[in-house]
């Protein structure tokens, strides 16, 4: 067995046992929790930050499988007056792309809402089949072979 220094500040190894960390708009471009998957018994559940941004500067589309998730936004603010001008621009953009896992009904279009800066898509899952018990029956001509020893 290996032994393997202990380095209490390393992030990364903090963050790879425990993805039950909530999105934090402001902490999860630091710490890369920007998007959370879960599933449920009826759905798989993506989680995206998008603090700032409206639901009309979001772009969620799904292509062979990978749904991505853009969204833009820019905010500018300019006083103009007799001695000085100032202004201020925020530009924030945001990526994210994951691939469906098998199970997820396709041809219906996923639940999306966008509430306090986190969108949240809901995918169905497909509802399993039970497996079904094929009864097996005997003809009445067949003949018993009883095992032999020797």
């Amino acid at each position: 067995m290996a032994i393997i220094r202990w380095n209490p500040w390393n992030l990364q190894s903090m963050l790879d046992d425990d993805w039950d960390l909530p999105t934090l708009p402001g902490i999860s471009r630091m710490v890369g929790q920007g998007l959370n998957l879960y599933e449920t018994e009826e759905a798989i559940i993506a989680e995206a930050a998008l603090p700032g941004i409206s639901g009309d500067k979001v772009d969620v589309s799904i292509d062979e499988g990978i749904v991505r998730v853009t969204a833009t936004s820019e905010d500018r603010q300019e006083e103009k007056d007799k001695r000085r001008y100032f202004m201020t621009s925020i530009a924030s953009s945001y990526n994210y792309s994951f691939r469906l896992p098998q199970g997820v009904v396709s041809d219906e279009e996923p639940e999306a809402e966008l509430e306090d800066g986190v969108l949240r898509l809901t995918f169905k899952k497909i509802q399993k089949a039970e497996p079904k018990k094929i009864k097996v029956s005997s003809k009445s001509g067949a003949k018993k072979v009883e095992p032999t020893l020797k």
